[in-house]
């Protein structure tokens, strides 16, 4: 009995060690956390409405004018999760700004053309605690997950 309890013990700690820091917490808070560090980053800012974003190229002031709900852009994108996986891209993409997720419509705002962004979208302006996409399909958003994408502004009309 004894070496039995001796056994169970070095398997829980055994596992317990192999895990990472992030292993022992919800894919929500996992997200929340993420975004709290990320904003304390060099160059990030966040809006009123909790969306992160980062300038990496700040872009020209657009012919066409300003980037509103009735306007197509044409951009080039990624997008990725907190922990890496690359869910989405596309180069050219053409489609109305008030086609997308609410944070990236408010990204898309903010930018000029030609310019580049880094949009940290937390859930509740994204997919929120639906998700998006079936568990095992390539594009498959979990729940609560934040949505990083890096987008290019190409054109506006």
């Amino acid at each position: 009995m004894k070496t039995t309890k001796i056994i169970v013990i070095f398997f829980v700690l055994a596992t317990l060690i192999s895990c990472k820091p992030n292993d022992w917490l919800d894919w929500k808070t996992q997200n929340e956390i993420w975004l709290q560090e990320n904003a304390k980053k060099e160059g990030v800012k966040t809006t009123s409405s909790g969306l992160q974003y980062k300038c990496i190229v700040p872009g020209i002031p657009q012919s066409s004018g300003n980037v509103d709900d009735n306007k197509i852009v044409k951009i080039n994108y990624t997008g990725k999760l907190i922990n890496g996986y690359d869910f989405d891209s596309s180069e050219g993409y053409e489609n109305y700004v008030n086609a997308f997720v609410p944070g990236f419509v408010e990204g898309l705002k903010l930018m000029k053309e030609f310019g580049i962004y880094e949009l940290y979208i937390p859930h509740e302006l994204g997919y929120g605690a639906q998700g998006m996409g079936s568990e095992g399909t390539i594009s498959h958003i979990p729940p609560y997950s934040t949505l990083i994408f890096r987008v290019e502004l190409l054109d506006v009309y």
